[in-house]
């Protein structure tokens, strides 16, 4: 093994997608170092790759498209599916820390136990305490690292949450059933010929219902609480006026820029009625192709009317269980079979027929190993299974994760939600940092990553100013909401790109570049390539990726999709913004 060095210029713990994009651009942009202080990655784990390589399962694809995960400056090759597997994903991940030399510079198998403050006169304000596993001996040391700066890239999906449910997680009796985290589930051979009640209708939950049905398990349950969203990644089988419509279009790529999250007034943003008036847009046409307006042929476990809608909650973006959840409540008026509707993937055989149980998230369990429901929400009334017996052998905990910081000194800010620079940093030292710990309601973590690392660079170098701007980029949740670390993905690239100086004026875009490149910049979604076009970490490789890959991912819409997901958008944004523009100026002429 290498040796783990005694002090360092930036440590960084956490080898995932956010903690290598993070060492790459601290070595490449971050401050210089002196002799035997060069920045080190520390991951507790034996390999990288965070929790698409440890907390993956089979079947297991990326919900964001591989054109919005990748980082700005080492792409996928243009022959790999738009998904590809967690596996694959980490592959790439490995290529890219092979590509820029970071192996060089990470250590594994070593885990910080503790993080303080020195109060040091000089510039090692941090120490770590790790422990160190060799993977010959496997014996375990103790050392300390001494560092001018730490960035914490451990990710959002690591410490499962666990409810406690009565009889089931806690007082569980004799007859409890069996039960897992979706993190120990790996497998659908887990599931097979059991009675399964799945908990929790994220994506995960949705991947392991669906998988639970094709390993042929006797009966599946879905249990949720107020609802969820759900929209398939990719835009497919449509069937309209007889012609089925297979664009085959991830969905996280059709925002566009111009007028979305570039040349938006201030007061437009801050009331975000762009999001509301695509809410509502989006719904009417939900209900023309597909029949119903809660989701994308979403026929049951609806949120709210006033939560349907990307500015509250994440998109459910894994759909293959729908079909199986709908069947009992799916009605099709003879206007959509003969116009419009959504056409379900033929089942497997056997399965033609296998019905998904819906139902609320149990109060508990009795002593027989029942699960007692409460009634659904009252715009979920036409659920009726929780009046049934439920009675599973399995109960799969798909309930998230939740983040530990008791290995943090009580000096430091405790993840994203204490800080107060776009979630990113502390105004009080900025010589620490949470990358990644933000999650976007549409979009991928990584791309968000490397550009808060972007921002982190700059801000530790004095380049930028103390942050003060107002945050219009956050998810609509309640205060009791779980989750408190939701953004609207195109909206915080947008905002993050401003404060770095790399988003693009059309102008300037267009003096530099030409016409061709501004044209996809408009038409395009918030790639992170699009913010090294110019500004502090521009890239001579941005120029022919826009021009190749992104350019791709528009023409692949066709006239027709870009006609209505591009050009009315902006010329209905374009006016909105105008008539507010011409508004504060009579405001301000008049007072």
């Amino acid at each position: 093994m290498v040796t783990l060095p005694t002090k360092t210029s930036t440590l960084i713990i956490g080898g995932g997608p956010a903690g290598l994009v993070s060492l790459k651009y601290v070595l490449e942009y971050g401050p210089r170092w002196d002799e035997g202080e060069a920045p080190v990655l520390v991951e507790m784990e034996p390999e990288i790759g965070g929790t698409f390589r440890w907390r993956g399962y089979e079947n297991a694809e990326l919900v964001s498209s591989r054109q919005l995960t990748c980082f700005s400056d080492f792409r996928y090759p243009s022959d790999t599916p738009d998904h590809p597997s967690l596996v694959n994903f980490v592959q790439y991940l490995e290529a890219y820390a092979h590509h820029f030399k970071l192996f060089n510079h990470i250590h594994l198998s070593t885990k910080v136990v503790s993080l303080s403050l020195t109060h040091s006169s000089d510039d090692y304000r941090h120490c770590a305490t790790v422990l160190r596993t060799s993977r010959e001996s496997k014996e375990t040391t103790k050392s300390t690292i001494l560092a001018k700066r730490v960035i914490i890239t451990t990710g959002l999906h690591v410490t499962p949450n666990i409810p406690p449910v009565p009889g089931l997680t806690i007082h569980p009796t004799s007859n409890t059933p069996k039960w897992f985290h979706s993190s120990s589930y790996k497998t659908s051979s887990q599931l097979s010929q059991k009675e399964v009640l799945v908990l929790g209708a994220g994506e995960t939950g949705m991947d392991i219902t669906y998988q639970s049905v094709i390993s042929r398990s006797t009966q599946t349950w879905l249990g949720i609480r107020s609802g969820f969203l759900s929209f398939p990644k990719v835009l497919n089988n449509f069937r309209i006026f007889g012609i089925n419509f297979n664009g085959n279009l991830p969905i996280d790529g059709l925002i566009t820029n111009l007028f979305e999250t570039a040349y938006i007034h201030p007061w437009v943003s801050a009331t975000r009625i762009r999001s509301h008036i695509s809410d509502f847009v989006v719904r009417g046409l939900l209900w023309v192709l597909t029949g119903t307006t809660a989701g994308c042929n979403q026929w049951a476990g609806e949120l709210p009317l006033e939560k349907q809608g990307r500015s509250y909650v994440f998109l459910n973006k894994s759909s293959k269980a729908m079909q199986y959840i709908n069947r009992p409540f799916k009605k099709l008026s003879w206007i959509h079979k003969s116009i419009a509707h959504y056409v379900d993937l033929p089942s497997p055989e056997g399965l033609e027929e296998t019905i998904v149980k819906i139902v609320p998230f149990p109060l508990k369990f009795d002593q027989d190993g029942k699960a007692i429901f409460p009634p659904p929400p009252k715009h979920r009334e036409k659920e009726i299974a929780w009046k049934e017996e439920c009675k599973p052998e399995i109960v799969v905990l798909c309930t998230g994760y939740k983040q530990e910081w008791d290995w943090l000194s009580d000096e430091y800010p405790k993840g994203p939600e204490e800080c107060d620079i776009r979630g990113i940093c502390w105004s009080k030292d900025l010589t620490i940092c949470f990358i990644g710990f933000l999650r976007p309601g549409v979009g991928g973590i990584p791309p968000m990553a490397e550009m808060q690392i972007q921002l982190f660079i700059l801000l530790t170098q004095g380049k930028l100013p103390i942050l003060r701007g107002q945050e219009n980029y956050h998810l609509l949740h309640s205060s009791e909401s779980r989750i408190q670390y939701g953004v609207d993905y195109s909206a915080y690239m947008s905002t993050l790109a401003k404060d770095i100086g790399s988003a693009p004026g059309l102008f300037e875009l267009w003096r530099e570049h030409g016409w061709f490149i501004t044209f996809v910049y408009c038409f395009g979604a918030a790639f992170p390539t699009f913010y090294r076009l110019q500004g502090p970490f521009k890239s001579s490789s941005a120029p022919l990726i826009v021009k190749t890959e992104i350019w791709e991912t528009i023409r692949r819409r066709g006239l027709l999709g870009n006609l209505f997901m591009g050009v009315i958008p902006m010329i209905f944004y374009a006016w909105l913004n105008l008539l507010v523009y011409l508004a504060e100026t009579i405001y301000r002429f008049l007072m």
